[in-house]
């Protein structure tokens, strides 16, 4: 089964300066649960739906309603919420460096290689590219959809 036949397509790009209120809201209107952060046409990480509640919720614990949350929270850049340092690590592990992230599969890659490379790396989603560039992302539950 290649991957083409399992992800997301037309995946949501954003800037890393934009917050996460604004980012959120694009995801709730577009339907998505992840985002694609890129700069300048050179990508710069993913940032999903879990990610963007883990910050919530490292604050709002402790607090009583979620309307305490300070503007600083709402005000957080995508930048600030990536995952850098495991990604970081996980391209140094396979020798790569720069936008040559090995979080990036083709979409004629198997289901397989996606798992074996969420699996290694510690990621649940990945960047799939195509001919045209970017092609869509994958997830841990469209995997598991496929077994359905």
């Amino acid at each position: 089964m290649k991957i083409k036949d399992l992800m997301k397509k037309n995946p949501l790009v954003v800037n890393p300066s934009e917050d996460l209120a604004a980012v959120s809201k694009k995801m709730v209107d577009k339907g998505k649960d992840v985002v694609v952060v890129m700069d300048e046409g050179v990508v710069r990480g993913l940032v999903t739906a879990e990610d963007i509640f883990f910050a919530m919720k490292s604050y709002v614990l402790g607090k009583n309603m979620f309307e305490e949350m300070p503007m600083e929270v709402r005000d957080m850049k995508v930048a600030e919420l990536m995952r850098k340092p495991s990604a970081m690590e996980f391209m140094q592990a396979c020798g790569l460096t720069g936008a040559n992230m090995c979080i990036v599969l083709g979409e004629d890659d198997k289901a397989a290689d996606a798992i074996r490379v969420m699996a290694i790396g510690g990621v649940d989603h990945i960047l799939v590219v195509g001919d045209e560039g970017i092609a869509g992302t994958l997830s841990e539950a469209d995997l598991i959809k496929a077994l359905a």
